[in-house]
């Protein structure tokens, strides 16, 4: 009587514990995660045709009246992120791509960031209308403010955090702590875990990941970045280069600077 007592407290025992262990997290450290980058057309046009003057206010209307019916809302594009202990490789789904004619904005389209966190430095390609740029900087220092919102993103429990970037542009961050690397898309990164969601409203800008599959990748099997001839700048240098760019093709624009600088 005690031994069959003493097996059914076993069974009992286990029922509870298997559960909770088939419930326990298993930690990724390599692998590969695809995100898509897009973009509300519909809302981010008009502040870029006022900012640039591209049409004039009484026009406006009118002008996007046609824009919706012949272009799509969401100009898309997808990005692969490996990842491997604290390095980062951020690139192009489809790296023949070519930019959004109907979006007009030939920047952003093809940044490949590669990112050493620990040892706090980024080198990153960058191409705008024709020409390509290599920066090499220290990574992004971004100040992270924790929330207690959690969401699913690609199969993951993720813990939402905010920040502003330049005193003034907000940014959504959805990061999971079940990917240990402290990295994300482009060049964000300094959660407690990876970023698999970036939204920022105002700009009208999501970087959300579609799937994660781990396996075994490492920097020397990634095709990082290479200069070659090429001068490396710094990021304050990029940005002054691209802003007299931007002027001299009439698209001074701070909407386009900030998806530049992303």
């Amino acid at each position: 009587m005690r031994k069959n007592i003493h097996i059914a407290a076993i069974i009992l025992l286990m029922s509870y514990v298997c559960p909770l262990a088939a419930q326990q997290a298993v930690f990724i450290n390599s692998g590969k995660i695809k995100f898509e980058r897009k973009v509300n057309t519909f809302a981010a046009m008009p502040i870029f045709l006022k900012q640039t003057r591209t049409v004039t206010d009484d026009q406006l209307a009118a002008y996007m009246q046609e824009y919706r019916s012949n272009s799509p809302q969401f100009w898309a594009d997808t990005f692969n992120l490996y990842f491997k202990g604290e390095e980062t490789l951020y690139q192009p789904g489809n790296p023949d791509m070519g930019f959004s004619e109907s979006f007009q904005i030939p920047v952003a389209y093809k940044n490949k960031v590669y990112s050493n966190l620990s040892a706090g430095t980024a080198l990153t390609q960058k191409q705008a209308f024709e020409q390509v740029f290599f920066i090499k900087d220290a990574v992004k220092n971004v100040k992270w403010k924790l929330t207690e919102e959690t969401r699913e993103i690609a199969g993951y429990e993720c813990h939402r955090a905010n920040t502003l970037l330049f005193d003034s542009i907000y940014v959504v961050a959805f990061y999971t702590d079940e990917i240990p690397t402290r990295g994300g898309p482009e060049s964000f990164n300094g959660l407690p875990g990876m970023i698999l969601g970036i939204a920022i409203p105002y700009q009208h800008i999501t970087i959300f990941a579609q799937s994660v599959v781990g396996l075994d990748t490492a920097p020397d099997k990634w095709k990082l970045p290479a200069p070659e001839k090429n001068t490396l700048i710094s990021n304050s240098d990029f940005n002054s280069k691209t802003a007299k760019m931007l002027k001299q093709f009439g698209l001074t624009s701070s909407w386009v600077q900030f998806f530049m600088d992303l």
